[in-house]
């Protein structure tokens, strides 16, 4: 249990650094940090103290706390592949009114 405890932390607090070079190169923005940087310090508490999760786990009637941490990691999961999407068809339908805008630029020369 320590060793994978020990990598819980090794992996949070990789995280954590690489959500601060993200922000330091203008990637994420102030919100953005804090919003990684919560759910990082999140994901070492659990590592560290599963027990944290019990009330929850309880309350929801799972067996184990990493039952709770699947079922929230496939939400998230989820969440954000609809997201991509979502931005993905945005950025489609961007380039393709750029395309058409310099296609009948063109057409007029």
């Amino acid at each position: 249990m320590i060793a994978i405890q020990m990598l819980g932390l090794v992996i949070g607090l990789s995280a954590i650094y690489l959500t601060h070079l993200y922000y330091k190169r203008d990637s994420f923005t102030k919100k953005e940090l804090v919003f990684w940087l919560i759910v990082w310090l999140c994901f070492i508490l659990v590592s560290l103290f599963p027990e944290i999760a019990s009330p929850v786990t309880g309350y929801l009637k799972l067996q184990r706390s990493m039952d709770l941490i699947m079922i929230v990691a496939f939400v998230i999961l989820f969440s954000l592949a609809f997201h991509n999407y979502v931005a993905t068809k945005k950025q489609e339908t961007k380039l393709e009114k750029l395309v058409r805008e310099i296609a009948l630029k063109d057409l007029d020369k």
